[in-house]
């Protein structure tokens, strides 16, 4: 993930996806605002969110945040368990949990728990994986516990009281690709280790990759998307 977040088309196509998100559906009462990036990972989010307030990072992972406090040491970083979050209720504007919640064996309590440390009114920008029917060695390598319909996710939104503003499938166009290539990689790797599909792109294939997704990031804001890789939106705690 160090290696390829700046430039690897998931991820700079989801942080285009994740800014129209917060551009359309977040308005935060305080100036500036406070963000929590919940499971932060390596930091691949963090110059996108410091656009918008200041930003707190959380991880379990140690290897990961000293990565992250290598490529930003002004990023004040936490070691804790999204499932018992080590802060102060009522303290975020906004907490950004980006592919995050399919790591947890416990989402309902996660997602319990960041309502707790938003502010009344505040916000949750999620994004998760879809369909178990793309379930692959992808999912395994990285630890992965499901992948979402939108009926369980918003569920779970509600049952932890947190109202949904807008939701959407994302990476819509590239869901074909990705069923027959995920279908592949599990037939392929039979019997070996499991292992990721981050595979690095030709660039001008990883460029037009990009440019798709910045490009869907400005209709799902308006639109939901029929279908996708990824499910995307963002929750309010209600005041």
């Amino acid at each position: 993930m160090a290696a390829l977040e700046d430039r690897y088309w998931w991820f700079v196509g989801r942080r285009f996806i994740v800014a129209a998100l917060l551009r359309h559906f977040w308005q935060p009462d305080t100036n500036p605002p406070l963000l929590l990036d919940l499971g932060c990972g390596t930091g691949g989010s963090f110059g996108l969110l410091r656009r918008f307030g200041r930003v707190i990072g959380l991880d379990a992972s140690p290897d990961a945040l000293a990565l992250a406090r290598k490529k930003h040491p002004d990023v004040p970083l936490v070691l804790g368990d999204a499932q018992k979050l080590p802060f102060a209720s009522d303290r975020f504007d906004l907490v950004a949990v980006l592919d995050v919640l399919e790591h947890l064996p416990d989402d309902r309590q996660a997602l319990r728990e960041i309502r707790r440390v938003l502010k009344p009114g505040g916000s949750v920008l999620f994004t998760v994986p879809a369909f178990m029917s793309l379930w692959s060695v992808h999912d395994i390598a990285l630890g992965h516990y499901r992948r979402y319909l939108p009926s369980e996710l918003l569920a779970k939104l509600r049952e932890a009281k947190l109202t949904v503003r807008h939701w959407s499938f994302a990476i819509c166009p590239l869901l074909p690709a990705v069923f027959v290539f995920r279908k592949v990689q599990n037939w392929w790797m039979q019997g070996k280790e499991a292992a990721t599909a981050l595979i690095e792109l030709p660039d001008p294939l990883n460029r037009t990759l990009i440019a798709l997704l910045k490009l869907e990031a400005s209709v799902l804001t308006r639109f939901r998307l029929p279908f996708g890789v990824s499910i995307v939106g963002v929750a309010q705690k209600v005041k």
